[in-house]
């Protein structure tokens, strides 16, 4: 038995249109998986990365803050002003600073 020219080309036509109905489908969620896989990674770095500068700052900030109360007992407001400009300049113009700083000037 033999198909008739019509039915297999009727065939032929519908397995390209499920071939092309499969690949968008299959493009489309393979996309929007890998938009979303993406960009929640992106998101959870983008935290850890500001959460690695918050707990790099609060550290330097604890040693000035350590520094100042070796030196000098204990830190009080005026020292506590003070720690701010100090963490914004390089490590070793800190350490120069409170190592010049005396009770005198701070007192």
């Amino acid at each position: 038995m033999e198909l008739s020219p019509l039915y297999l080309q009727r065939l032929q036509t519908v397995k390209e249109e499920g071939f092309q109905q499969g690949f968008q489908q299959g493009f489309q969620q393979g996309f929007q998986q890998g938009f979303q896989q993406g960009f929640q990674q992106g998101f959870q770095q983008g935290f850890i990365q500001q959460g690695i500068q918050q707990g790099v700052q609060q550290g330097h900030r604890k040693l000035v803050e350590s520094l100042l109360q070796v030196k000098f007992g204990a830190v009080d407001a005026e020292l506590t002003s003070i720690i701010e400009a100090l963490i914004e300049i390089p490590p070793l113009e800190q350490a120069q600073l409170i190592l010049q700083l005396s009770c005198e000037q701070k007192c």
